[in-house]
């Protein structure tokens, strides 16, 4: 039988106010949408940018704060980088896996792998303050998800960052903290169409919708928060984001 199947809709949420520690971002979604006459239903995946996620777990700090290391200001030097920023970075790093052509690639202690701990100045306020990416962000999305069943709503939420990529241009978006929906889709021992059973296949489903989000979220002027992604089918789990980082032991690149 052949047809068009589908949809699956991606809902940006555009907010242009202050984000402040301590702000209910759960309920700031439900206002908005409220607002703009868009009713959440259950099934929902409400996603976020991590930078939004900072400000409101209070996670920005102040440049003018930060006293740099002798350490940090050596590798902002090599780096050509604000060395209060590089301190920022080095608070945030577990291991530097590379640090070469003016770049820095660390472990963070959320666990990813990515340049300068996921440390960000872009959309903060104006250059003198940096987010930092929250250090278990999965226990962030487990507490939004919770947040959204007092509005009477069981939805997944995915909280991301962008990443660049060792082998090709251009940084796409990915999921640092999910809560709700299965990360991994595990296709090993199903059959394709020709009936040949599939050994190795597995789908990061929280990075494909993370990824489907920025086309609707932007990652400059554009002032939208998050996004809500509807009638993708997924199953409930409680394993976050971080049950899909690669281990080392299987790590070829590092």
């Amino acid at each position: 039988m052949s047809e068009i199947v589908g949809p699956i809709s991606i809902f940006g949420i555009k907010y242009d106010g202050p984000i402040e520690k301590g702000i209910n971002l759960p309920k700031l979604v439900v206002d908005v949408a409220r607002k703009s006459n868009f009713k959440i239903v259950d099934g929902d995946i409400v996603i976020l940018t991590h930078t939004v996620v900072a400000k409101a777990e209070g996670l920005i700090f102040n440049l003018n704060n930060v006293k740099p290391s002798p350490f940090a200001e050596a590798i902002a030097r090599k780096l050509d980088k604000d060395p209060r920023v590089l301190q920022l970075i080095l608070n945030e790093t577990k291991n530097i896996v590379r640090l070469e052509r003016k770049n820095l690639i660390t472990e963070s202690k959320a666990g990813i792998i990515s340049a300068n701990a996921g440390v960000d100045l872009s959309n903060v306020d104006g250059g003198n303050s940096a987010v930092i990416v929250p250090r278990n962000p999965d226990k962030v999305a487990k507490k939004y998800v919770e947040e959204f069943k007092k509005f009477g709503l069981n939805v997944a939420v995915i909280i991301t960052d962008t990443l660049g990529r060792p082998f090709r241009l251009g940084d796409v978006n990915f999921a640092i903290g999910s809560y709700g929906i299965t990360p991994l889709r595990d296709l090993r021992g199903k059959k394709d169409l020709f009936g040949r059973v599939l050994r190795i296949k597995k789908i990061a489903i929280i990075d494909e919708l993370a990824a489907s989000a920025e086309l609707i979220t932007g990652s400059s002027n554009e002032g939208i928060i998050g996004a809500i992604v509807r009638g993708y089918k997924y199953e409930k789990s409680k394993k976050g984001a971080k049950s899909i980082q690669r281990p080392p032991e299987r790590d070829f690149f590092k």
